[in-house]
């Protein structure tokens, strides 16, 4: 990061981050394969949200109903294994989509540092060569991300001032978790850094680059939202043509809904991706000024 780019104002760096997510967008257009990452990561994490489902309904059909002469022994077994499957099955569900997190942005950082359009199995190759890494990252982010969940259960479950301090809670280590942990996944995948040395050295990183951070991720937050809207107001008039139009409405919402997750998600990605080249070389990629998008 050179110095004239540690010294940009406030605004000017919201909208180079505004610039980023402009740039993200016309990429995976311009490669929608790139999606298709998203996609698998999206059918395997909800594959194995079903297996944890369907063992815990095992697990029930194992133990006898509770009854007075139930032992304590047994519930307390029955609870214990099914906190272990959830738990496994989360951390499983953290470790795929890092995987796929990783193939998108390691694809991304490909062509919008070279120009080149990479191959689909390119980004599995370049996460594959990080498995050891990503399985670790993959506990460490899925640990955090259950402990967040805890926390938010609690915040849920009644307005007493102790969800309310857990709710405050839950936002602050989330943001600050999101923050401290940005680059970690680009400079595995990328550098082929340590997940301890990416720990150590992704809050710099951060600092350096917070203020685009906030117009990458504001500018995308605000197009998704607008872009829902616009989907569902299309949809609405669907209502009032009886009750096909009601059904055929509701599966072209979700549809339309799906859809734009999918693309977003992955622009969130290969923002990720275009960011990590800023935040190291204090430029904006090179495949910015062939899409017409400069400082």
């Amino acid at each position: 990061m050179t110095k004239d780019t540690l010294n940009l104002g406030i605004w000017d760096r919201i909208v180079r981050g505004w610039k980023m997510t402009k740039l993200g967008m016309k990429v995976v257009r311009a490669d929608p394969e790139l999606m298709i990452y998203t996609l698998i990561s999206l059918i395997l994490s909800s594959g194995v949200a079903i297996l944890v489902i369907s063992g815990t309904f095992g697990l029930s059909a194992l133990v006898p109903e509770t009854t007075d002469t139930t032992s304590s022994n047994e519930e307390d077994a029955f609870a214990l294994a099914t906190l272990t499957l959830a738990f496994l099955g989360y951390m499983a569900i953290s470790i795929v989509t890092v995987f796929w997190n990783s193939a998108i942005i390691a694809s991304a950082y490909e062509r919008l540092s070279s120009g080149s359009n990479p191959s689909f199995s390119f980004g599995i190759k370049k996460a594959s060569e990080c498995l050891p890494s990503i399985f670790i990252w993959g506990i460490i982010s899925g640990t955090v991300g259950l402990f967040l969940k805890i926390l938010e259960g609690i915040s849920q479950k009644d307005d007493s001032p102790i969800a309310f301090f857990a709710m405050l809670i839950t936002w602050i280590l989330g943001a600050a978790w999101w923050a401290l942990t940005f680059f970690v996944v680009p400079m595995m995948v990328l550098d082929k850094h340590g997940v301890f040395d990416s720990l150590q050295s992704s809050p710099k990183l951060f600092t350096d680059t917070w203020g685009e951070n906030a117009g990458a991720t504001g500018g995308l937050g605000i197009i998704q939202f607008l872009s829902t809207l616009l989907c569902v107001s299309i949809c609405i008039p669907l209502f009032f043509l009886g009750d096909y139009g009601t059904i055929f409405g509701i599966v072209l919402i979700l549809f339309l809904i799906g859809l734009i997750s999918l693309f977003f998600v992955t622009v969130d990605s290969v923002n990720r991706a275009s960011m990590y080249y800023y935040a190291k070389t204090g430029e904006m990629p090179p495949m910015a000024e062939k899409m017409g998008i400069v400082f």
